[in-house]
């Protein structure tokens, strides 16, 4: 299928850690050399770290022997100070090292996922899930710097000492470092399950903190409604069972981790009833001095130490891999095949032939949207698109804009096919007018100029007089130059609208795709936007999608949808005369079926002439 749908992790679990170490790796292509530079210098500081043990063990064997001197054991402190300091210093630079690289590859990586999300279908944006988008880009890559940051030099600094200590203890004693690594070899593989025990309930574990989280999100949000209806008890029963649902997830991954975590630390911990019973064996049989006795006292009983570090590390790899999953997903996200070049464009038409097309959800099931629908709007007339809810009317609209590629058939604006120009071609030659208007939290001159980044302020009043907002503008504390809030908020839905239409007659495309943009807007202002969309349609090709049928009652061309085909077509009497579909919504419209009343229309807008 042609549609895009929303994607998917690229694993169905958690990652295992090694899985986890895979998908980020290749996120941090951008700063791999200075990665690279980290682990050399966590890996120097990881032999520093060994220096202190070194000292006490010679100091110790020389006391033992009676060979200690003042001199020697000033040598000792200060290769004890110098580990000490060496390690500090370069795993310091270690870190600095990572996080300089980290940063700056969390930035390469957002503008590169923006970019991309420019380039991808606008359909595959709309049709993820909420907030989706934004939590990839902010929570899911700001946890990347836990990896990116912190784990390299930390991975290398546990595994570094774990390898280097496990050297040292077999060249001291062969037998020791056995009896010391036996605790070890037991210990990785609960480390190994407990790292993935789990893993495959990540999924329904963050379906329900999602779920707790937007109930919680919605209740808040609606609570001056909840309250207006007294119904503040009944609507937190669904707030409080997601928390329910959500908290019992949590103790009963807590409950099956708990056995095996327990055995681990506690034979971490245990290494002592290994170590000692040992080491005293072999030192009253003569065969252990008494040096390499104290020594494997003070080194081998920290020995495991850097095991848990290595186990904190390991399960937060898996579960960072899987927030890298969906950042590299995005990062990848299909993007619309378009050429090069501009094509060569005739007069501005719109011309649909027998296209198809199926929405696919997030869980892979299509549900067939238009099927073999076919239209013609000439230059300078009018096309209306009526229909029940649901019949494809606005899906119809947005392949015109390119939201998507239809499945099958084709879609020419100005007798071009839409995939055989660029799409920044495209849409100077569509302006696309939405009855929910999207501003942003900048200046009303900033949102303005999005359709002409160019514009010099008189182009911009001009517009705003023509859209009939410039007296509003003018009358905020600073006018053109007045932020308005996230989503235009500080504004009205009518003042809102407005703008949007200035914003469309900045742009000055020849086509308008209109989704009645005046079907919520209070009387007040429904007047003035008549005015407004006189201008921006005058001498253009539009396309209407209509929901009072009252202001398309003298398009050149009406087409009914049902079902996502066209079921009828033609003018206003033509249509109401054939006792089909239409006019039993013109009737619904009008009133005149039993159980309906009248449509309040007030001051309802007639964009019969406009087009001439």
């Amino acid at each position: 299928m042609a549609s895009m749908t929303g994607t998917t992790s690229r694993v169905g679990r958690t990652p295992t850690p090694l899985q986890g170490l895979r998908l980020m790796w290749p996120l941090a292509r951008h700063g791999r050399r200075h990665f690279i530079a980290s682990a050399g210098l966590a890996l120097a500081g990881t032999s520093c770290q060994l220096l202190p043990y070194w000292a006490v063990y010679h100091a110790l064997a020389a006391v033992v022997a009676g060979t200690s001197d003042t001199a020697e054991l000033r040598t000792d402190v200060l290769v004890a100070l110098v580990g000490v300091l060496g390690m500090a210093g370069l795993l310091g630079a270690a870190t600095w090292t990572s996080h300089r690289a980290a940063f700056a590859t969390l930035e390469q990586l957002r503008l590169r996922i923006g970019q991309r999300l420019g380039e991808v279908p606008l359909g595959y944006l709309t049709r993820r899930r909420s907030g989706e988008i934004q939590r990839i880009l902010n929570d899911d890559i700001e946890r990347l710097e836990s990896f990116l940051a912190h784990a390299i030099p930390d991975l290398i600094s546990a595994a570094g000492v774990l390898l280097g200590t496990t050297v040292w203890l077999f060249w001291v004693d062969w037998r020791m470092g056995l009896a010391a690594l036996s605790i070890v070899l037991v210990a990785i593989p609960l480390m190994i399950h407990g790292a993935n025990l789990g893993a495959d309930k990540t999924e329904a574990y963050g379906a329900a903190m999602a779920r707790m989280n937007g109930s919680m999100v919605e209740f808040v949000r609606g609570l001056p409604v909840i309250r207006t209806f007294h119904r503040a008890d009944d609507l937190f029963t669904e707030t409080a069972s997601a928390i329910r649902t959500a908290t019992d997830f949590q103790a009963e991954w807590g409950r099956q981790l708990v056995p095996t975590y327990t055995a681990f630390y506690t034979l971490l911990a245990s290494n002592v009833v290994v170590i000692v019973p040992a080491g005293l064996l072999l030192w009253q049989t003569g065969t252990l001095s008494t040096p390499d006795l104290l020594f494997f006292l003070v080194v081998g009983l920290g020995y495991t130490s850097s095991l848990m570090k290595l186990l904190q590390l390991t399960t937060q790899l898996g579960r960072l891999g899987l927030g890298a999953s969906l950042v590299t997903d995005l990062d990848q996200a299909p993007v619309l095949p378009q050429p090069a070049d501009n094509a060569a464009l005739g007069e501005p038409s719109i011309e649909v032939s027998d296209v198809w097309f199926a929405h696919t959800d997030l869980d892979g099931r299509s549900a067939p949207a238009l099927k073999g629908v076919s239209l013609l709007a000439q230059p300078g007339t009018m096309t209306a698109l009526v229909g029940p809810s649901g019949a494809g009317k606005s899906t119809l609209a947005t392949l015109i804009c390119r939201f998507w590629d239809v499945d099958a058939g084709s879609i020419k604006v100005s007798g071009v096919d839409v995939r055989q120009m660029p799409f920044g071609q495209l849409m100077s030659q569509i302006a696309f007018v939405l009855q929910d208007t999207f501003l942003f939290d900048d200046t009303i001159a900033a949102n303005l100029r999005l359709a002409k980044p160019g514009a010099i302020d008189t182009e911009l009043e001009a517009c705003a007089r023509a859209a009939r907002a410039h007296e509003f503008i003018t009358a905020l504390p600073q006018g053109y130059q007045t932020r308005i809030g996230t989503r235009g908020a500080r504004l009205s839905g009518g003042e809102r609208q407005r703008l949007s239409i200035a914003r469309a007659l900045l742009k000055d495309a020849p086509i308008v795709v209109l989704d009645e943009a005046t079907a919520y807007v209070d009387p007040e202002n429904e007047a003035a936007l008549q005015d407004a969309l006189s201008d921006l349609v005058r001498g253009r090709t539009l396309l209407v999608v209509a929901h009072r049928l009252s202001t398309v009652v003298g398009a050149d061309q009406i087409l009914v949808l049902d079902g996502g085909s066209i079921v009828e077509r033609g003018r206003h009497a033509e249509l109401v005369a054939s006792d089909g579909l239409y006019a039993r919504l013109w009737a619904a419209f009008n009133g005149d079926v039993p159980g309906t009343s009248a449509s309040v229309d007030l001051a309802s807008i007639d964009l019969t002439e406009l087009t001439r």
